[in-house]
Order: structure tokens, then C-alpha cells, then sequence
């Protein structure tokens, strides 16, 4: 009840209570002797009287008009509420003279009148259960309605539309006086919540409120970068919320779809990685994104001969020691990756002799190759083979005698040259040899005329020792 009805009331109640203080001197001399032993029973309106009558003493009194005579003595019962239909009713607020209390006791010529307000039923009905009411208001007062403009709800927005009825129905304040029971529509107009998420951080568009019905249109970037040879690609829209959404085309970054409740839609990323494996001079091998958990597979020459027994490059690994240095390569992705193959440039080195040379094969570029050729390879009777140097395109190598050592820089043969000398020592054994076998020969023949030449007495005794074969 606000400030006015409450200073109504007071006002009212002055005034009755007045009333009856001039009505209780008025009376004696009007009554007579037979009505000294009563008191009166009224009311205002009389219409709840008359209508619903009062209690005496607990026994029911329907009067045809009032006031009502009542036995002094007897307590007086009026009903507290009086209802003319559903949604009409008076409601008793008190006596004339203040008292509260619907039953008291009926004095010697005393009146009493109960007041009555009549009442009428408002009822507001909303689609938001909370906002749903009815109230009793009396006759004549000021109703005022507030409602807010926007509600947000289980992520749904209602936004107020009208009242059905009042002064300001466009207002959410409205305001109108009680004449009559009202009922009263409060209006919203729904707007569902679109939510667009995803498991990486990047940038959807489309989230907001929208009427039921209407279209939004949504989208994704098609690729996001998240650093070098790291990248997430778009694979569709999913539907995550408790209400299942139909999303026409799924698989496209930029689609549109009909609001026609809360929504949750996902965008589902799959997350891809940069694989470049480079061969021999940056020879492009693989050069492409793969999704995380794909198998490549791989393989590079063992030897590539680039001039045939000349140059060539031979497979040493890969460049990421963390890999198999193998040749032929399974790698499971699981992050960005950049290798190259490590090939190690190689030039034959040939060296040739007719007695043979060490060294020979293939050497790493700008590698050492030592070289060597027997020096004095075969003797013959007074001749011999003598190593006489190297012949080829030595350049700048360390000659040593038979022994060559070379810088690999290039491709190359060299040859061992041997010429024929004389063996002075073979020689000096034959000429010893000589003399030794002429001087036993001269001996010989010395002995052999010795003995021809001795005479011996007859009789003599002869000693003769003879030289034993020499074999």
C-alpha cells in the first residue's frame, strides 16, 4: 500500500470515529425505552452486510437492512473477506472508530460500522515465470508495473516487447488505475545466444544474439600460422551445446546456419607441421605439411657417381643427428622438420706401375693420399729395375722418392716410372767368383807337375795323399 491509500485510510477512520461520537450523543433521545438494551450493527459499503451477512454470538444473521439491531452484550462477527466473483472481493480494513479486529462486543446504544474496500484481481502473465503475478489492489488506486528491458537467461535474451494493456504499454514502466480487474500480457521477443568456440585461440566470427529464426552467417579462418612449420588447417563445425544444430555445409570455413535456439558450435582445427627433406646440392626430395601422426618415407642414393671412376658423392647421414643416419628413412610426424642429406664428395685416385703402386682408391675432396711404388722391384744378372719417379699430373705433391703424397683436389692418375741399370754389386760377386775358381784351377795344375817331377831311391817308402773330390 502506498503513501495515498494510507493517508486515506487515516483520514477515513478520523472521520468515522467523529461520526460516531456525534451519532451516540444524537441517539438516546431519539431512542425508545424498548431500544435502551441494544446496540446497532452497519457497514460501508452496505453490500457485504446485506449480501453475506454477520455473526451473533456465533449464529449466522443475514439482515435485509441495517442497521442491524444487536442485543447489547452479544459479540458481533463481520466476514473479512467478500468475494462478489473471482476477481472481485471486498475486504474488511476495520471499524468506524479504529478497532481491527473483524468480532467485538456490541455495546448500549452504540453503533458500529465495518469498513469495507472493494478490491479487484490484476494478473500479469509472462513467458518468464518470474515476472508471472496476480495481486488484489483496491478500487481507485494507482497500479504501477516495472519490468527490465533486457533479461538474459540460459543463454537466451528477452527483450521487452508490450504490455497488453495500461497507459504506457510500449514502456516496460507502465502505470494504470484500478477500475476493474485486469489481466495483463507481459510480451518478450526470445534471442538465442550463438557460441562459437574452439580449442585453439583464433578469431570466429558469427557469436551473438539472434531472433528465432533468423540466419547468421559464420566463419573460421581457413588457416591459422602458429609459428615457422607449424600451422593449424580448418576441418568443419561441430555442434557441442546441449541443443544439436543442423550446420548445412560442415566443412566449410564460411557457412550459415539458422538460429532457432541456443547454440554451441565448435571449430574443429587439425594441427599440421612443415616437413622438407633435401638430397644432394638442396635437391628438393619432400617439401610438404603433414598432419600430426602421418608416416613418411624417405630414401636417398648411397653413391652418386657424378663421372664415372672419377667423381662421385657418397651418403656420410642426415643433417639432424637425432635421426637414423640411414639411407632409407620411416619418420612418424610429430613436429616441423628440415634435414638434407650429407653427401661426401670423393675423386678417384689411380696410381699405376708395372710392379704394382699402394694407394690406390677413392679419397674424401681435399683429403691426403700417400702413394708408394716398390723402389727396387726385380734384379737380373747384372741388371737391375730401379724406380726412377712419378709421371702424371702431380702438381703440387710432396715427392719423397717412391713414396708420393698428394692433396685431393681432383681426379688423378699417376704413374710409377722404373728403368734398368747396371748391378754393380751382382757384378763385383760374379767377377769374385771368377778369380776365386781361376786361382784353385792354377793350384791344381801346380800339384799335378810336382809330383811328376819327384825320384824316389828303390826301396823308399812313399807316403801319398790324395785330394778328395771336392763336389
Amino acid at each position: 500500500m502506498d503513501l495515498t491509500q494510507l493517508y486515506r485510510n487515516i483520514l477515513l477512520s478520523i472521520t468515522l470515529t467523529i461520526f460516531t461520537l456525534l451519532s451516540a450523543q444524537a441517539f438516546p433521545a431519539a431512542l425508545s425505552e424498548e431500544d435502551l438494551g441494544y446496540g446497532y450493527v452497519t457497514s460501508d459499503p452496505e453490500y457485504p452486510l446485506i449480501s453475506r451477512g454477520v455473526y451473533i454470538d456465533g449464529e449466522y444473521a443475514r439482515p435485509r437492512s441495517l442497521p442491524l439491531k444487536v442485543e447489547a452484550g452479544s459479540t458481533v462477527c463481520v466476514i473479512p473477506s467478500i468475494y462478489v466473483d473471482i476477481d472481485r472481493r471486498y475486504v474488511f480494513r476495520g471499524w468506524s472508530d479504529g478497532f481491527r479486529d473483524p468480532c467485538r462486543t456490541v455495546s448500549v446504544n452504540m453503533t458500529y460500522k465495518a469498513v469495507y474496500y472493494e478490491q479487484v484481481l490484476v494478473q500479469v502473465f509472462s513467458e518468464l515465470r518470474e515476472y508471472s503475478r496476480s495481486f488484489w489492489v483496491d478500487v481507485g488506486e494507482m497500479v504501477n508495473l516495472t519490468v527490465p528491458e533486457v533479461i538474459e537467461k540460459d543463454n537466451v535474451q528477452y527483450r521487452f516487447v508490450e504490455w497488453s494493456g495500461g497507459e504506457e504499454p510500449w514502456s516496460p514502466t507502465n502505470h494504470f488505475i484500478a477500475v476493474k480487474p485486469m489481466r495483463l500480457e507481459l510480451r518478450w521477443e526470445p534471442r538465442y545466444l550463438l557460441t562459437l568456440t574452439s580449442s585453439y585461440d583464433v578469431k570466429l566470427n558469427g557469436s551473438g544474439y539472434y531472433r528465432s529464426g533468423a540466419l547468421s552467417v559464420i566463419s573460421a579462418p581457413e588457416e591459422v600460422l602458429l609459428e615457422p612449420g607449424r600451422k593449424l588447417v580448418f576441418e568443419r563445425w561441430v555442434s557441442v551445446g546441449p541443443i544439436p544444430a543442423i550446420i548445412p555445409n560442415d566443412g566449410s570455413s564460411t557457412t550459415t546456419l539458422r538460429v532457432e535456439a541456443p547454440y554451441i558450435i565448435k571449430a574443429e582445427y587439425v594441427e599440421m607441421y612443415y616437413v622438407e627433406i633435401l638430397g644432394l646440392g638442396g635437391e628438393t626430395i619432400v617439401k610438404k605439411w603433414f598432419k600430426e601422426g602421418d608416416v613418411v618415407q624417405v630414401s636417398v642414393r648411397l653413391v652418386i657417381e657424378v663421372v664415372q671412376n672419377e667423381v662421385r658423392y657418397v651418403f656420410k647421414g642426415w643433417s639432424d643427428p637425432s635421426i637414423p643416419q640411414i639411407p632409407s628413412l620411416t619418420l612418424s610426424v610429430d613436429g616441423p622438420l628440415k634435414i638434407q642429406a650429407i653427401y661426401e664428395k670423393q675423386y678417384r685416385v689411380e696410381a699405376v706401375g708395372e710392379f704394382g703402386v699402394s694407394g690406390t682408391g677413392w679419397y674424401p675432396e681435399n683429403s691426403t693420399a700417400i702413394l708408394k711404388a716398390p723402389i727396387s722391384p726385380r734384379t737380373m744378372l747384372l741388371l737391375k729395375t730401379v724406380f726412377k719417379g712419378w709421371s702424371g699430373g702431380i702438381g703440387n705433391a710432396v715427392n719423397r722418392g717412391d713414396t708420393l703424397i698428394v692433396r685431393v683436389d681432383r681426379p688423378l692418375r699417376v704413374v710409377a716410372v722404373y728403368g734398368i741399370e747396371p748391378d754393380y754389386i751382382s757384378m763385383a760377386v760374379v767377377g769374385g767368383a771368377i778369380t776365386v775358381l781361376a786361382a784353385v784351377g792354377l793350384r791344381k795344375t801346380e800339384k799335378k807337375k810336382r809330383v811328376e817331377e819327384v825320384w824316389y831311391k828303390s826301396g823308399e817308402v812313399v807316403e801319398v795323399e790324395a785330394e778328395r773330390a771336392k763336389s
